[in-house]
């Protein structure tokens, strides 16, 4: 009997060592949560170049909810299994002051090759009520499994609502919502105006039918990855917008194709 209880005593001491990442630390590893044993992604973050000791308290928190709430979110919603490409995801977080790269345009990350490098304001010292956590850079991660695309940021927006939705950060998902509904209606302005048919033009025209069937029915955020053909062995930009424009008309039921055909989208 007193085998037994050491024996389980010693598995909750394993199971809460893989949970529960060691929150001071520079460098932590999460690679399984409550809700399911081992994950198919292990997730890891440095943070040894964050300089405020506040700041690199959250690093066990953010990568924790990084692994254990949206990655499963946009597993969920986008059914791409991100293992395919990336086994492990490693988070490089540094400060806007020791950014090591250069940052003509101001973004807060990067993202590539199972690895994002991110500053501490777009990470661990993001404030949500479920603490801290990153949609943009991880979710740059699946577009790459899916991609290439045009569009720098395909389906984001409608996607980023949907995640903040799914891990129970209400707040952000109306901000998210917010920022489409304010796309929507500026696109539709500009689009108007009868611009040059041109493939900017087409790519406005394709970001408008993103938003506009978002706004129109939220479970369409879950069916845009979903519903893209494959690529060609050898693809041209044309097959890129392609692709997308035969979604779109796909999950429009039809009514997508004369629309992006009018604002020089095509052939399909």
């Amino acid at each position: 009997m007193k085998l037994r209880i050491f024996y389980f005593l010693a598995m909750i001491l394993v199971t809460w060592i893989a949970i529960t990442p060691a929150f001071a630390q520079d460098r932590v590893t999460v690679s399984s949560c409550p809700s399911q044993q081992r994950l198919p992604v292990t997730f890891t973050a440095d943070c040894s170049h964050v300089n405020d000791a506040a700041s690199k308290r959250l690093c066990g928190a953010f990568l924790q909810n990084q692994a254990c709430k949206v990655f499963p979110a946009y597993r969920k919603i986008t059914g791409i299994h991100l293992e395919d490409k990336c086994p492990s995801i490693q988070y490089n977080i540094y400060e806007k002051e020791n950014w090591p790269y250069p940052n003509p345009k101001g973004e807060g990350g990067m993202a590539g090759k199972c690895v994002i490098t991110i500053m501490a304001d777009y990470s661990v010292n993001v404030k949500s009520k479920i603490g801290p956590y990153d949609l943009h850079e991880l979710l740059h991660e699946y577009e790459f499994v899916k991609g290439p695309f045009i569009d720098e940021h395909p389906f984001f927006d409608p996607l980023q609502a949907e995640a903040a939705r799914e891990i129970g950060d209400a707040a952000g998902s109306q901000a998210y919502l917010a920022r489409v509904k304010d796309e929507a209606q500026q696109l539709g302005n500009s689009l108007t105006d009868h611009e040059p048919v041109s493939e900017k033009n087409c790519v406005a025209a394709e970001k408008y039918m993103e938003t506009t069937l978002y706004l129109a029915d939220s479970r369409n955020a879950h069916v845009f990855y979903l519903k893209l053909s494959p690529l060609p062995a050898k693809w041209t930009r044309a097959d890129l917008a392609a692709r997308v424009n035969r979604m779109f008309n796909v999950v429009s039921s039809g009514k997508a194709r004369q629309f992006l055909l009018d604002h020089g989208c095509g052939p399909f």
